[in-house]
């Protein structure tokens, strides 16, 4: 039988051409249901939650019952992530509510899915990219010999491949030990605690980190880890929802095991921004991101009300390749045709 893993690798993703063309109306029905007889801005939250997608999706098939396959409303959950993580969603986004300056981002609990908020001051586009990989970050070579000949082959391009690479060949450790300390990130000790944290969102992998202040101050930082693959986006919504779920289910550790920071990181899979040559283009990286530490006082003080106000900011970046190259890593493995699927 064929694993439901790989089954969903065939169903339509973010991609999936035909489901961005049918996705823009179900969002213009659903802003225009919100919003009622009120006109942009409005003073209230416009949050759309399960119900009220599922009720926006049928209706949009109602209007198109002609076509041979619908929009499905059984993933309606990650209707706005699926919708925005390819860099296709900008040209996707419904024009009307772009040329009105309204975009979208996720929320999570209680049946939640996403809601309309007005574009940043100095955006010109629904979901600017502003964490992406630059062309003068540094390469660093990583040791992939400890890997099994036959995993290194078989490696498949998703999240939990990454993160494993990530783990066993300590490249956070890697980075924060050699990248981050020149820029002013001195970490003493770091402990990788745990992957797939199943919260909402879910943090791909965490660790316990104690770093030194400017004023030697000794500081325990929770490090989270955020996944994604070759032609994903950072969503840096979702990276600041995970900082505060990280500073929420860590509030009860006091004393010495207290986390008085979060270190938001994100690792990726690149190809070289810039590369000009077709070898080049084929050549890929793990581009590691990491965030400059959020304080708790800060956050609580600040932004625990405002969580999509608190900064990001990119403290040091590089990228890693693979040494001897890894499948799902350092090339894109070719997917398997059904037919040759056992079944």
């Amino acid at each position: 039988m064929i694993d439901d893993t790989d089954s969903k690798r065939d169903e339509p993703d973010s991609e999936d051409p035909v489901v961005q063309s049918m996705k823009p109306e179900v969002i213009e029905i659903l802003y225009d249901r919100l919003l009622g007889s009120d006109s942009w801005p409005v003073e209230r939250r416009l949050v759309v939650d399960r119900s009220l997608l599922v009720d926006a999706i049928t209706e949009r098939n109602r209007r198109h019952k002609g076509e041979k396959k619908q929009l499905s409303t059984g993933n309606a959950a990650n209707f706005l992530k699926d919708f925005i993580r390819k860099h296709t969603c900008n040209r996707n986004w419904p024009k009307r509510l772009a040329s009105m300056r309204i975009t979208a981002r996720q929320v999570y609990g209680n049946m939640q899915v996403f809601e309309f908020v007005p574009f940043e001051p100095s955006d010109t586009e629904p979901f600017p990219d502003r964490f992406d990989p630059t062309a003068d970050l540094p390469i660093f070579r990583f040791e992939s010999l400890s890997i099994p000949v036959e995993a290194r082959t078989l490696g498949r391009q998703d999240e939990p491949w990454l993160i494993q690479i990530a783990v066993s060949q300590r490249l956070i450790e890697t980075h924060l030990a050699v990248r981050a300390s020149e820029f002013g990130l001195s970490v003493e000790t770091l402990a990788h605690l745990q992957v797939s944290v199943k919260t909402q969102p879910e943090i791909d992998a965490t660790f316990i980190a104690t770093i030194r202040s400017a004023e030697l101050k000794k500081i325990r930082a929770y490090v989270t880890v955020e996944a994604k693959q070759l032609g994903e986006r950072i969503l840096e919504h979702q990276i600041r929802e995970q900082v505060g779920v990280a500073f929420s289910f860590t509030s009860d550790l006091t004393g010495e095991d207290a986390i008085d920071a979060i270190i938001p990181i994100v690792i990726q899979v690149v190809r070289r921004p810039g590369a000009a040559t077709v070898v080049e283009l084929k050549r890929q990286f793990v581009y590691v991101a990491q965030f400059a530490p959020i304080d708790r006082v800060e956050f609580v003080k600040k932004f625990q009300g405002a969580l999509h106000d608190m900064p990001l900011v990119i403290q040091s970046a590089a990228l890693y390749e693979a040494c001897p190259p890894i499948s799902g890593i350092s090339w894109k493995p070719k997917k398997i045709s059904k037919s040759k699927r056992i079944s």
